[in-house]
């Protein structure tokens, strides 16, 4: 990278998931390495596909709260999983999520939302 990068992600689009109640924004991505950083909403009671992070993930809650791993992390939160980890997220209350991808995500066979 030889220059600065600036997105204003409030005037991006949201777009839909495969799944009800959560959008995304994209803020950056690099088709060569599948490296990625996106806004992640998720509505009061929506959940994520269960999936896997071939290159780890790692994500920052910036508004409300997330299910994940069998703990509830609230604004502030930074967490980072592993290459090769899986889970499925999920929002009682709702959140709002800076993430950010080493590769694209693996759906797990037979995993809806």
């Amino acid at each position: 990278m030889s220059a600065s990068v600036y997105v204003d992600g409030g005037a991006l689009p949201w777009r839909d998931t495969p799944c009800a109640g959560v959008r995304w924004k994209k803020l950056e991505f690099d088709a060569a390495s599948g490296r990625s950083a996106v806004l992640l909403r998720f509505e009061p009671g929506a959940a994520y596909l269960a999936h896997r992070h071939p290159a780890g993930e790692e994500y920052l809650v910036l508004e409300g709260s997330l299910e994940d791993g069998g703990a509830s992390w609230g604004a502030g939160t930074w967490v980072r999983h592993p290459p090769g980890s899986a889970h499925r997220p999920s929002s009682r209350a709702g959140c709002l999520l800076f993430v950010r991808l080493g590769a694209p995500i693996e759906p797990l066979s037979g995993a809806g939302p």
